[in-house]
């Protein structure tokens, strides 16, 4: 049984400025929140077998010591992650394809070559192994982190059936001291189909291909609406996400205790609008890097909700509400085109007298400053125009669609810093995401970020319609940062919709 709703609230592209009514119920057999398992960096190397294969519901899953479990595996900067992983998957799964699978370890800045973090040509087909050797680098910023499979073409089958675990990259407390010693909790949020087959996704991602194509004539429409006062969620609610493998879980904490949440948007597709009415949240790091990170920003920030895109993550310091209180994600309005992401009700936060099992944030551990980071960033060297299209063939970045056997679509020197203007042509939201390195969001169609800080995956909004049905592209700049000399090689920038991603939305880049 979940919570009772109250009040739904209207719910205009991941809006900051509404907070939903709700009542806790009771819950009957209500668990609480998943511990997950660690694997736990040992004199500097944390080691670990990953299995990819079937579950007894025919889902792609990760199998760690016989459980169908991703373990969280923590690690110090400087140290190395050594990881053996075995695809059982089956031999062909459908559609012509076969069932090959690889990992990234998003958002570490690492060297995008074999064995560490390289996506392009490394497959461990059906039946085969790849041994990963991932050394973790000394000016990483502390935070959170994740690794999950990026085969072209069965990104979204295996990502969006829940194969995804966490990273956490210790020693966040030199950074803030006062997190020292609070409970913290790993929370991944899934969103797994109700069909787990390969042909479902296929379908899944054949409709949407249609449905770019048709989306236009009706987006008038919908604009309109949503711009007088309609609301594309209205009446909805939403059982289906998962937080560490429940539909609903309660979280102990005390009233008035503070917690570090590290929470991971691992769905291929849907947006977590993350929000606890009569609690007080206090953003501290967004995708693994601390917020005061960059060059004079605030260590935190007072939210009263957090957009987490998929394959985003957020970092919160939460103070214990007085009563039981929902964790909910509200709506978030994708565009005419975009996923349905309905409210939806995660857990309730209860009094658990400090009893709850946790992980406590570690001591300042004495890390170097980050210097690679803290330095504020030079101008850019050049600026390029990104641009995101979609019809009812597929999805591209600037005409083309990924090619594995292409020559890298972009070029840039390492050391330096670029401009990017990320375009979004489509009626969809789009997850842009840039491996190996962080950037900047610079500005949102025109309007300046006030809170800039690094991240590693940005939200570029549906297109625009302006006067008299002309479209214009919305626009994202970011400062692309490939300072760091280790990222010598080719990797990728995608959207992270997996199916986006899978249906062509990706290029190669080289930093030489």
């Amino acid at each position: 049984m979940l919570i009772a709703l109250l009040a739904l609230v209207a719910c205009r592209g991941g809006a900051h400025n509404a907070t939903p009514a709700f009542l806790p119920s009771p819950q009957n057999g209500a668990s609480s929140l998943a511990v997950l398992p660690e694997v736990v960096s040992t004199n500097g190397v944390a080691t670990l077998t990953l299995t990819a294969a079937l579950d007894p519901a025919g889902r792609p899953a990760f199998f760690w010591q016989g459980m169908e479990v991703a373990p969280t595996i923590r690690v110090h900067p400087g140290d190395q992650i050594r990881l053996h992983y075995q695809n059982n998957l089956p031999q062909t799964c459908g559609l012509g394809l076969e069932s090959d699978s690889n990992l990234h370890f998003h958002g570490l800045t690492v060297a995008p070559v074999q064995p560490a973090d390289e996506v392009i040509v490394t497959n461990a087909p059906p039946g085969g192994s790849f041994d990963y050797v991932v050394t973790i680098n000394p000016d990483q910023p502390p935070g959170l982190y994740w690794y999950h499979p990026h085969p072209h073409g069965l990104t979204n089958w295996e990502v969006n059936n829940g194969m995804a675990g966490a990273i956490v990259v210790e020693g966040i407390a030199d950074e803030i001291p006062s997190l020292a010693g609070l409970r913290e909790r790993v929370m991944i949020l899934t969103d797994p189909p109700t069909d787990p087959s390969v042909a479902a996704a296929e379908t899944q991602t054949r409709i949407r291909k249609a449905q770019a194509s048709s989306s236009l004539a009706a987006s008038r429409t919908t604009l309109d609406a949503d711009e007088s006062g309609g609301n594309p969620c209205a009446a909805e609610t939403d059982g289906t996400p998962m937080i560490n493998g429940a539909r609903f879980a309660t979280i102990g904490i005390q009233p008035g205790e503070k917690q570090l949440w590290r929470i991971l948007n691992a769905s291929g597709h849907r947006h977590f609008d993350i929000t606890i009415p009569g609690a007080q949240m206090q953003l501290v790091a967004q995708d693994g890097v601390p917020l005061a990170d960059y060059a004079g920003a605030a260590p935190t920030q007072t939210v009263g909700d957090v957009v987490i895109p998929p394959a985003g993550r957020a970092e919160i310091v939460v103070t214990g509400p007085a009563t039981p209180q929902p964790l909910v994600s509200m709506c978030y309005n994708s565009g005419p085109a975009g996923d349905a992401n309905p409210q939806v009700v995660l857990g309730q936060l209860v009094n658990d007298n400090g009893t709850a099992a946790t992980a406590h944030v570690a001591a300042p551990l004495g890390l170097r400053m980050k210097q690679a980071y803290r330095v504020p960033p030079p101008a850019p060297v050049a600026q390029r125009t990104i641009a995101l299209e979609e019809d009812a063939s597929g999805f591209y970045i600037n005409n083309a669609a990924y090619n594995p056997s292409a020559a890298p679509s972009v070029t840039v020197q390492t050391g330096t810093t670029e401009e990017w203007t990320i375009e979004n042509d489509t009626d969809e939201v789009h997850v842009f995401h840039l491996h190996q390195v962080h950037f900047v969001v610079e500005s949102i169609n025109g309007v300046a970020n006030a809170n800039p800080h690094w991240v590693d995956t940005v939200d570029v909004p549906p297109q625009g319609h302006g006067v008299q049905g002309r479209i214009h592209p919305s626009t994202v700049k970011i400062l692309a940062d490939f300072r760091d000399p280790v990222i010598r090689g080719v990797f990728l920038f995608h959207c992270h919709i997996t199916d986006h991603e899978d249906g062509g939305m990706m290029a190669k880049i080289q930093a030489i």
